[in-house]
């Protein structure tokens, strides 16, 4: 149904030369598949698909191949030929639904919108209103979404992440497209949503036959999700093939290097997860030679004066790789994982008792929404404290309140034994100054005007520490132990990768000499080869430094391998908590048996299991 033949995308840089951003991608799809495109930031995943409708931002443009849909060429198609095909053959679902939807606009004018351009019409061909409205209430309660005929007239903000993902994934229905595009529509969800998602896509790709394209770095997702994999890196398709054999025979070392980097569930506490070492390359500076050379394990002198072609190994997996055309046997297995070296924790650094915080009166009958219901906890010293827990379970309001950027409403807080629940003006600067936060969004969390070396002297500025000269030395200490080069410091945000952006803002929160580091979803936007190099990075900050951690995630994986303890939370209470390897191993509690069991792991069962009709 889907010919890509040697798909080459291009974009015009501020000087007038040609970045190739994709070169010579080819792969098919037919009708029912479902295919995963995976790989780094930057690797070329989500231009390739805005490519196959030429839906490419600003410059970009599709320079060499075709994109044949039942022998269109869409590559060539006119603006109306073009239009003819997005939303009613091809549908897309975006990754961040808050940004994708119009938060002025009811959900029923959202789908109203598409179904006026691709929705039923009446007998004289007209566009029928009435009819708009009952397939948009028809769509919604197909994706999930209850009460449909009373929640299309409310508005995106009114609605929980994975229920904007689930109206995107309705609005992309509404054309009853042939083909799904979905970038990462799992990347920011928790893992019971993350599943309930995916086994919704699952379910219309089975009744309808839609095929699916789903572009995502999570292995485990493409584990549970699709029948074929496509691996690019630098541009390129390095490696593709059926799930189960690339994801348990990996051909390509970057491949092999992805999956290494995944964090186990199985796993116990303090292993050390394992990046990729090395960055993904810069476009505008490849060279002849294979683009993964400089990062490979297996490189030999051939692979720097030549592209390797991506050819056909066994077991239907095609491979770009020299080394690998020549080996019948699997590749070398990584060196097992190794250990953290972290001292035993040392004294209670900081306690609650029973927090509360209420938030307005979005509640039933005006009692507004209680976010924190009596949650108590210690952290001691050197040790990490994991936070787990579905979106609105109470995480990150647990996390201001901690670092005083929300006041609780009742309950107390103590640091080091001094009661700080309700701290004076000045002994407020103290406790933050104490008390750092790592955000989860490292290029919003970010003042973009900002030079790197001002971001990061901002605390030291505001607490008073040192004369312009004593902060110029601090700051390039802490660009040191970020892992970043000091020279950076004169450079913007946008100049770097979310890893590197994510390593300033670690740098920036270690700034005041803190003894309590909160890190709220602090790896839940990287790959997984970054997110392995930022954990890695706060395990030996915390070992050098003797920082206590909060740290905040959706995924139990890595929680558990970077924790100590775990904390479990759902509607606003601590339900469960343990040693980390107790609470992965041993649940108590219902719902967190239900989060260990939605925790994706990039082994290939599920979809041999959803084909044969086995409920997951």
């Amino acid at each position: 149904m889907l010919e890509v033949r040697d798909l080459g995308v291009e974009f015009t840089a501020p000087d007038g030369s040609a970045l190739r951003a994709v070169r010579g991608v080819s792969f098919t799809l037919r009708r029912g598949e479902t295919l995963a495109v995976v790989g780094e930031s930057g690797s070329g995943k989500s231009t390739t698909a805005l490519a196959l409708t030429r839906m490419l931002p600003g410059t970009g443009r599709v320079s060499t191949g075709s994109v044949l849909l039942d022998g269109q060429d869409l590559a060539t198609a006119s603006a109306e030929e073009l239009r003819a095909v997005r939303g009613a053959r091809i549908g897309m679902i975006f990754q961040d639904p808050m940004t994708a939807l119009n938060p002025v606009l009811t959900v029923g004018r959202h789908l109203e919108e598409v179904l006026r351009a691709h929705g039923p019409r009446d007998r004289h061909g007209r566009r029928d209103r009435a009819a708009r409205r009952a397939r948009a209430v028809e769509l919604l309660d197909r994706v999930g979404i209850p009460e449909p005929h009373r929640r299309i007239d409310d508005h995106p903000h009114q609605f929980s992440g994975g229920q904007r993902q689930r109206v995107l994934i309705a609005m992309a229905l509404a054309g009853e497209p042939d083909v799904l595009l979905a970038d990462e529509p799992t990347t920011a969800l928790d893992a019971t949503v993350q599943e309930q998602i995916l086994a919704l896509l699952a379910d219309l790709n089975r009744e309808t036959g839609t095929a699916l394209v789903l572009i995502t770095h999570n292995m485990g997702v493409v584990a549970r999700s699709c029948a074929r994999v496509l691996v690019m890196y630098g541009g390129t398709v390095v490696e593709d093939g059926p799930t189960a054999e690339v994801l348990t025979r990996p051909r390509h070392p970057y491949t092999a290097g992805l999956l290494a980097a995944v964090p186990r569930l199985s796993a116990p506490s303090g292993t050390r997860l394992t990046g990729i070492p090395g960055s993904p390359p810069d476009l505008t500076l490849l060279g002849d030679g294979c683009a993964f050379a400089a990062r490979c394990t297996l490189v030999e002198d051939r692979c720097r004066t030549g592209a390797p072609p991506l050819v056909a190994l066994t077991d239907g997996v095609r491979a770009a790789c020299l080394p690998a055309a020549g080996r019948t046997e699997p590749l070398p297995a990584p060196a097992p994982p190794a250990r953290i070296d972290r001292p035993a924790p040392g004294a209670v650094v900081l306690a609650a008792d029973g927090l509360r915080k209420t938030y307005g009166r979005r509640g039933v009958r005006g009692r507004g929404f209680t976010a924190l219901d009596g949650v108590s906890l210690t952290l001691a010293e050197g040790e990490t404290l994991g936070i787990v827990g579905e979106s609105g379970s109470g995480k990150s309001t647990l996390a201001r309140v901690l670092a005083h950027a929300h006041p609780s409403d009742g309950g107390t807080l103590h640091l080091r034994g001094q009661d700080i629940t309700r701290p004076a003006r000045r002994e407020l600067h103290a406790v933050r100054r104490q008390i750092q936060m790592v955000f989860q969004d490292p290029y919003a969390s970010l003042n973009p005007r900002m030079t790197v070396g001002r971001i990061v002297a901002e605390p030291l500025i505001a607490f008073g520490l040192g004369d312009r000269e004593e902060r110029e030395a601090r700051v390039a200490e802490l660009l040191t132990l970020a892992g970043l080069d000091p020279a950076v410091a004169d450079r913007h945000p946008r100049s770097f990768s979310g890893g590197q952006r994510q390593r300033i803002g670690i740098a920036r929160a270690l700034a005041p000499g803190p003894s309590v580091l909160i890190c709220d979803e602090p790896v839940s936007a990287l790959d997984v080869s970054v997110q392995a190099q930022i954990v890695g990075l706060l395990t030996d900050l915390q070992r050098d430094l003797g920082l206590a951690l909060v740290f905040i995630a959706h995924d139990l994986a890595v929680v558990r391998q970077v924790s100590h303890r775990i904390a479990v939370m759902h509607r606003g209470r601590i339900v469960e908590t343990g040693s980390a390897d107790d609470v992965c191993e041993h649940p108590r509690d219902p719902y967190t048996r239900a989060l260990l069991a939605a925790a994706p792991e990039p082994v290939p069962v599920t979809p041999v299991l959803r084909k044969a009709g086995v409920p997951v």
